[in-house]
């Protein structure tokens, strides 16, 4: 051979000879993205890989904020305690904080918006397979900022540690295979078993809070998930060879994965839902009645477990609850007054944010209801004194919920919502002496609501599978005690226009020269001078016509059942034919029943029977007691 033939150089090898596995020049046994050692292969590796992980983060980020509305959860204040709990959480010891059948219960619950089941099974299925799929083609070190980002962005740790396990299996003899479908089979196992015992752990969770029949829908989503990711998986490793392992299989997936979810939840849950859901839900939380005779320490972890999801620090929860300890010192003042004013510039907060943002939500009109009902929340101090509970009430109106209540009301729907607003304004208009137009308002109301045009069972019977029922389905608002209050005030301000008085027992003088300057109307009936002001108004106004209502309100307010009965049957002896007679009866008939004397019981309900017959409070004695009915030979 002449040294010019020597010279020559050899022609290069082949592009897809290119050293495998190290450097080494034989074929290596599994093929993966990191076997061609060719620098511009690795470097697409790298970048896809860094794509793929920041497309991941999102995804996770998304399914925290669809449990919490945060949009990044480390971002969160008391984002430690948050995923300590979330540690804590083992569903076989029976602690289920964060957990499978919450997800579909809180704050979106799957039976009130039934998309939310795809959604969750496709992004559980993402969330699973992916991390799988890039330990078998990237190798495992690379699948750990995925594992990560399930437990640090997605705040579900123990879901990461069961995906560690099956990265393992994924990716290292002997459960690797030469068919990498099996191993993404096998990789699947700690993932169903995770999912069974998140599951049963969770099961009594929600027992009770649906109907036996709906429970198939709380399975679903994690049968949809691990079906998907074993497709996806398939999908994915298909392509992979197709394309001899080269950089770029799985992010396309990826990216249709993390869009779906997103996209089914925007076009058909919306935005507005979670947030509302939340507001809901944080409304909820702040006016729940609070036992306040167990320890501090219970009681602390009682309210903060109550919040919904985040929890965020339990600082401010431990502030309020040792605020009302000491006010238990004292029992001349109630509790929790500056808590719930807090409270209360918290959801009305809230509730403007949500107007601001989402104006014409299907939410809207439930948002100004719980804006108004905040407004008019208070706290009961007698029901505190004597029981150590502190419970809320909102049906005595504030003039501060006015404008709100009226903003509803010129919405111009038809539902239960608009029938609270317009009894808590006629409220507030008879308070101000507005009487006749308060009956008018009134009068008109419980003819659409007699008329069943108002459906305060929120169901829609027309709904598709997985549509909506009415917005309002969710505040459970009892549409009878509205339409018995409506018309119990119509009834009281129709009867009691007082040829002498006129309307000022009920409203309040408007003469600055008169002593007393309140009516009937203006007192709150949970007070503890309820009675004695009553009392002074029966002295202010002599013989007027209501003052056999203000002794029935008298009566009512006793402390015992029999002190409750003697008064009512002395009121019915000087007051036998007055307008207050009828509730009278009813009001008498229910003590004699909770006294264990069904004969006096009887008795009263027959004569209610016999001489109001189309009250109102004979159709409540006909729910109440029907066996009184059949015993006084009634026909309803």
């Amino acid at each position: 051979m002449t040294e010019h033939t020597r010279n020559i150089p050899s022609p290069a090898p082949p592009e897809s000879s290119d050293a495998h596995t190290n450097g080494s020049s034989s074929s290596p046994a599994f093929k993966d993205v990191w076997s061609r050692s060719g620098s511009r292969y690795r470097i697409r590796a790298v970048v896809l890989l860094a794509v793929n992980v920041l497309l991941f983060a999102g995804l996770c980020s998304f399914a925290f904020w669809l449990r919490s509305g945060i949009r990044f959860a480390p971002l969160l204040d008391g984002y430690w305690a948050e995923l300590s709990d979330a540690v804590s959480s083992i569903p076989m010891l029976g602690r289920t904080g964060v957990s499978l059948g919450t997800f579909l219960l809180e704050p979106i619950s799957a039976q009130a918006v039934p998309m939310q089941i795809p959604i969750w099974g496709l992004l559980m299925a993402a969330l699973i397979a992916i991390p799988i799929l890039v330990s078998m083609l990237y190798r495992f070190a690379s699948s750990l900022p995925f594992i990560a980002a399930v437990g640090f962005l997605a705040v579900m740790p123990w879901l990461a540690g069961t995906l560690l396990v099956s990265c393992v299996i994924a990716s290292v003899s002997p459960f690797r295979t030469r068919f990498r479908f099996v191993s993404a089979l096998l990789a699947l196992v700690p993932i169903v078993a995770y999912l069974f015992m998140a599951w049963s752990g969770t099961a009594e969770a929600i027992v009770g809070r649906i109907d036996p029949l709906d429970r198939i829908k709380f399975i679903s989503p994690w049968a949809l998930a691990v079906i998907a990711a074993a497709v996806v998986s398939a999908v994915v490793l298909t392509i992979a060879k197709l394309v001899d392992y080269r950089p770029g299989a799985i992010a396309p997936l990826l990216a249709v994965m993390f869009g779906l979810p997103m996209v089914l939840f925007e076009f058909y849950v919306g935005r507005d839902e979670l947030y509302y859901r939340l507001l809901e839900s944080t409304s909820t939380a702040h006016f729940s009645d609070i036992d306040a005779s167990v320890p501090l320490e219970q009681q602390v972890e009682r309210e903060w477990a109550k919040r919904p999801s985040p929890r965020g620090s339990r600082t401010a929860v431990r502030e309020a609850v040792e605020m009302r300890w000491l006010f238990q010192l004292n029992q001349d003042v109630f509790p929790d007054q500056s808590a719930l004013s807090r409270h209360q510039m918290d959801i009305v907060d809230r509730c403007d944010w949500f107007i601001k943002y989402f104006p014409r939500s299907r939410y809207a009109n439930n948002t100004l209801y719980l804006r108004a009902r905040a407004l008019d929340m208070r706290v009961d101090p007698e029901e505190f004194r004597r029981t150590n509970w502190v419970r809320f009430y909102d049906d005595f109106p504030s003039v501060a919920s006015a404008d709100t209540w009226r903003m509803l009301i010129a919405q111009n729907g038809r539902s239960i919502l608009h029938a609270v607003a317009i009894l808590r304004i006629a409220t507030l208009e008879a308070r101000d002496g507005h009487v006749d137009r308060a009956i008018d308002q009134l009068a008109a109301m419980l003819t659409d609501m007699d008329a069943d045009s108002i459906h305060g069972d929120g169901v829609d019977a027309g709904k598709s599978v997985l549509g909506r029922g009415l917005p309002e389905s969710s505040l459970r608002i009892p549409r009878e005690r509205i339409l018995l209050e409506a018309r119990q005030l119509r009834d009281l301000l129709a009867n009691n226009n007082d040829p002498i008085y006129g309307y000022d027992p009920l409203c309040g003088s408007r003469f600055a020269t008169d002593r007393v300057r309140f009516g009937m109307l203006d007192l709150v009936p949970r007070s503890k001078r309820y009675a004695e002001n009553l009392e002074i108004l029966r002295a202010q106004y002599p013989k007027c016509e209501l003052q056999d209502n203000m002794a029935v309100e008298i009566a009512k307010s006793a402390s015992t059942p029999t002190a409750r009965a003697a008064q009512l049957a002395a009121c019915l002896d000087e007051y036998p034919n007055g307008d207050g007679a009828a509730e009278a009866l009813f009001r008498l008939g229910v003590e004699h029943k909770e006294l264990n004397q069904p004969r006096e019981s009887v008795a009263a309900f027959t004569r209610l029977f016999g001489a109001f017959p189309g009250s109102i409070w004979a159709r409540q004695a006909l729910r109440y007691a029907p066996e009184s009915l059949r015993l006084a030979g009634g026909n309803g």
